[in-house]
């Protein structure tokens, strides 16, 4: 990878990462096996995963999963006073798995997963014998690889497909989490049927009784004492030729030149990683950033599957489908300033082709002009019912007044616009999908005797009920105002858009958030927070809307007394700290920010994987990284911050292309606590303020770049689409930038077992 360089003159200087020797640093290593779904290696291209953990000491299993794979029981036969019915009838549901059965106890066992190449290897040891493996999902092509090499006493390993019953995850668990006992789906979905072709080729398909197919094939093949399998899973509706797309894909896989497929494979991950660039010095939080850097890789892909709350990885659980208030918008939150397009552009398509099933989640009455969608939703299609304010018979009481998820949802294809200036994302997705989900809320506005628009009785995400919900109140004045920034921008006057002055209303008369004078943010209207709460719901505004901020006194009072007062009631959960971490970053504190992000680790598994009450789910490690790089770059309010929240811990550290709003790409350097220069590359052009830590810097600039000094360490600066300017500290003779990651300190490999 070479330093991109506006200069005509300059020469591009050669990164200076050893990406394969710095990730090895990073990787995961075993010397046990693991024996559990959150201990072991895990791989994934988008679609396909698996990890592996043992059964017993004579047999591992490598998961086979599948993001595509979703019942299709149709939404008009749910049952809207059950708890669950979208993930019960159109949720994933269980594949199957692939066995490594052994004939002696296994004794030994090590293992690392590389991030550069994607791929698991390691050695099975028992008494007088071993098994070397290995392991990968190809990332262009629907095929997971294994291999290996078995001698002495354990030469009689061989591999076993197991193909599980095509049931719902939530469904076998009823019984537990209060979840009743008949929630099982009558009529069953058939059992799998198994079939070898003449060539070899084995299959294991569900027909599933909704409509559509999952698929499993498999082929394996012995060459030069090596065992190879290659096996894909499929899935397709409404037709079911799910069957002859795994078939086409493990034929052709298994023909292919190996070392031209493995390197299609490696080409793609190493192509994927210098994007950008982030080091910190500190071994564990590096490693942790990296491998959610491949976890996100693993778990969705460009115009793919939005992640769900298992990825790939599907594991026994009442959440097998997509969750909106929070785990959705919370996992692919990283991409942005990871300057990841291809990780986060799976929620602006599918919420974009599934239009018509988001009018179809709202009640018949507001489906003409109304978008919404519900606390859970099927993956595949997005339906699911959602509540409205008032609440909506016979669902739940909670579940029928919890409606602000899809305004969250469409933040996330806002913040993919401003990082890219992506105008025809702009208007072809996020104007008319933001203007329907603003729309759902004015069926409901009734104006107080004070002359306020209110809202009628709502439901705050993991606390409580409360009529003008500060959660609706935060997004819904996001909604509106963000509405009337982009018809300026698109240049349309109340002639082009009617809606312009309804807009125009519900921001000047929308009834204030509720505050109290010890506590900060209420959840709404007589409703105090007096309890552990461990959502943000109430703190919207903060993060990630960003609508109220620090730079007023007041306002950074009131942010840091909510803050305080949310976090005053003990331990909740883990993204309870990464939210607080980037609400601290925000205020500057890097001290706190650090802290917040330390009370992570105690929910991190040994792979970084992550779970409530025992069910796994994705979203938090994710946000963990999302919150390391608040601490290391901010953009809003038209500023880049770079460094705004750094830790003591954190003396030194290389940032290197992480992306602003506008379109800029963000690269400095920190040694020893202070900036040494920072570069801001202009991909679209426009204007931006730059806080580069840097009270007294001096610049250079591509020619048609401009560079105004606004004191207080803030510049402004005016670019042309591939201006860069340059800032270091005055006094100093000008850098020479490159790419240098901060030497590692603390322990080796902190991930794996």
């Amino acid at each position: 990878m070479l330093w991109w360089n506006a200069a005509a003159a300059a020469q591009p200087e050669v990164d200076a990462v050893d990406w394969p020797a710095f990730l090895a640093e990073q990787d995961m290593c075993w010397k046990k096996l693991p024996s559990q779904w959150y201990e072991g290696p895990f791989l994934g291209n988008g679609e396909q995963g698996t990890l592996l953990y043992k059964l017993d000491d004579r047999t591992l299993r490598w998961d086979v999963g599948c993001s595509a794979a979703h019942d299709h029981r149709p939404i008009e036969e749910d049952d809207l006073a059950e708890k669950g019915a979208a993930v019960l009838n159109r949720g994933r549901h269980f594949i199957g798995h692939l066995r490594l059965e052994l004939p002696a106890d296994v004794t030994g066992f090590e293992s690392r997963l590389s991030l550069w190449d994607a791929e698991a290897t390691g050695t099975l040891s028992a008494k007088g014998g071993t098994v070397e493996w290995s392991a990968l999902v190809h990332a262009t092509e629907p095929v997971m690889r294994f291999e290996l090499v078995a001698k002495g006493s354990l030469e009689e390993t061989k591999f076993v497909y197991v193909a599980e019953e095509p049931r719902n995850p939530r469904a076998v668990r009823a019984g537990t989490l209060r979840v009743p006992r008949d929630e099982m789906r009558v009529p069953a979905n058939p059992s799998p049927v198994r079939t070898t072709l003449d060539d070899g080729v084995r299959t294991a398909v569900q027909n599933l009784y909704a409509g559509g197919q999952t698929a499993v094939a498999w082929v394996e093949k012995s060459v030069g004492g090596k065992t190879m399998l290659w096996l894909s899973v499929k899935h397709s509706f409404p037709d079911k030729n799910a069957v002859v797309q795994a078939v086409e894909a493990v034929r052709a896989a298994a023909s292919a030149d190996q070392v031209a497929w493995v390197q299609t494979h490696r080409d793609w991950w190493h192509n994927y990683y210098p994007h950008s660039f982030v080091s910190v010095g500190d071994r564990y939080w590096d490693s942790f950033y990296w491998i959610q850097q491949y976890k996100l890789a693993c778990a969705t892909r460009d115009k793919g599957w939005i992640i769900d709350n298992q990825g790939p990885w599907l594991q026994p659980t009442a959440w097998a489908a997509l969750w909106w208030n929070l785990n959705v918008q919370l996992s692919h939150s990283g991409g942005y300033v990871a300057n990841r397009r291809g990780m986060v552009s799976a929620m602006s398509h599918r919420l974009d082709i599934n239009r018509d099933n988001l009018a179809r989640n709202v009640a018949e009455p507001y489906r003409a002009d109304s978008y919404a969608i519900g606390r859970s939703t099927s993956g595949w299609d997005l339906l699911g019912s959602v509540g409205q304010p008032g609440g909506r018979e016979p669902m739940d009481a909670n579940l029928g007044r919890e409606v602000g998820n899809l305004l969250w949802g469409v933040h996330n294809i806002d913040l993919e616009y401003r990082y890219w200036r992506d105008a025809e994302l702009r208007d072809d997705v996020l104007y008319p999908l933001l203007t329907r989900a603003v729309n759902y809320y004015r069926h409901f506005l009734v104006e107080n005797k004070d002359g306020q628009l209110s809202l009628p009785e709502t439901y705050s995400p993991e606390y409580r009920r409360a009529t003008d919900c500060t959660y609706d109140i935060d997004l819904l004045g996001w909604g509106v105002g963000r509405l009337l920034e982009l018809a300026s921008e698109k240049g349309l006057f109340e002639k082009d858009e009617p809606l312009i002055p309804v807009w125009k209303e519900i921001q000047a008369k929308l009834v204030p958030v509720h505050l109290d004078g010890k506590s900060g943010r209420m959840i709404g209207r007589g409703v105090k927070l007096t309890g552990r709460h461990r959502h943000w719901s109430h703190l919207m505004a903060i993060y990630p809307l960003l609508t109220l901020t620090p730079e007023a006194p007041a306002d950074r009072e009131l942010i840091d007394r909510s803050l305080t007062h949310w976090h005053s009631f003990g331990r909740a959960m883990g993204y309870s700290f990464t939210g607080g971490a980037c609400v601290a970053a925000l205020l500057g504190d890097g001290e706190r920010a650090f802290g917040f992000l330390n009370g992570l680790k105690s929910y991190l598994q040994a792979n970084t994987f992550y779970s409530e009450i025992g069910l796994p789910v994705m979203e938090t490690p994710l946000h963990g990284a999302t919150a390391m790089q608040e601490m290391l770059l901010q953009s809003w309010g038209g500023r880049l911050r770079v460094f705004p929240a750094m830790p003591s811990e954190w003396p030194d550290a290389q940032i290197h292309q992480l992306r602003g709003e506008g379109a800029f790409l963000v690269s400095a350097r920190r040694e020893q606590g202070k900036t040494q220069w920072v570069l801001v590359q202009a991909e679209a052009g426009g204007s931006v303020q730059v806080e580069p830590q840097l009270a007294n810097a001096q610049w250079a600039a591509a020619n048609g770049a401009k560079v105004k000094n606004d004191g207080e360490g803030i510049y402004s600066i005016q670019t042309s689409p591939g201006d860069w300017v340059m800032f270091w500290p005055r006094g100093k003779a000008r850098p020479k930038p490159s790419v240098i990651p901060v030497a590692p300190h603390g322990k080796r490999h902190p991930f794996g077992l």
